[in-house]
């Protein structure tokens, strides 16, 4: 029984020292509250690569990770696409990713939905969701002040065109924080 706790140790300790003998660095940057949103491509339901930093610019962004198997996440969809008509284009972006396996899955769901606001695929969470968002739980939303400050991470759903929550994103535009924030 020592014998085979010896042999992992050196196994793993082993692995360790290699892992930090390598001239590649296999660090990914991360959202970080307070911090720049990290740079990152994503793939549009259709077309080419968006550069998520040449679409935010300027913006306040209300960035929503979430899926089609997710009942809270099909629940929230219908008052983001209103909160994306009640906030004004020119200052705000209500942007979706989904990190759902099927590319099909995702198209039916915003048709039906009349998903009018701009959609991403994050194939299971691979590339964005899961490396970059640290997400493990949907829906979570980002928002995003017009200079690229991740202001707030919130799990779970919002009422996202209620008056109040219209009204504090207005203020991040002016301000580039939540007016309840510290």
């Amino acid at each position: 029984m020592k014998r085979i706790i010896l042999s992992i140790a050196t196994v793993f300790l082993s692995t360790l020292l290699l892992a930090g003998c390598s001239s590649e660095s296999t660090e990914q940057a991360f959202v970080k509250k307070g911090a720049k949103m990290p740079a990152f491509q994503m793939q549009p339901l259709v077309g080419e690569v968006v550069d998520n930093h040449k679409l935010f610019a300027g913006k306040v962004v209300i960035l929503n990770a979430w899926a089609t198997w997710c009942p809270p996440c099909r629940q929230e969809m219908p008052d983001l696409v209103r909160l994306s008509q009640l906030l004004p284009a020119d200052k705000f972006l209500v942007a979706g990713i989904s990190v759902d396996n099927n590319l099909d899955d995702v198209k039916k769901f915003v048709a039906e939905t009349q998903v009018t606001f701009p959609m991403f695929w994050d194939q299971g969470g691979e590339k964005i969701a899961s490396p970059i968002f640290k997400s493990f739980r949907f829906p979570e939303t980002f928002i995003i002040n017009r200079e690229g400050i991740v202001i707030e991470r919130i799990p779970g759903t919002l009422p996202w065109a209620d008056p109040e929550t219209v009204a504090a994103l207005q203020a991040v535009y002016e301000t580039g924080k939540l007016p309840f924030s510290e």
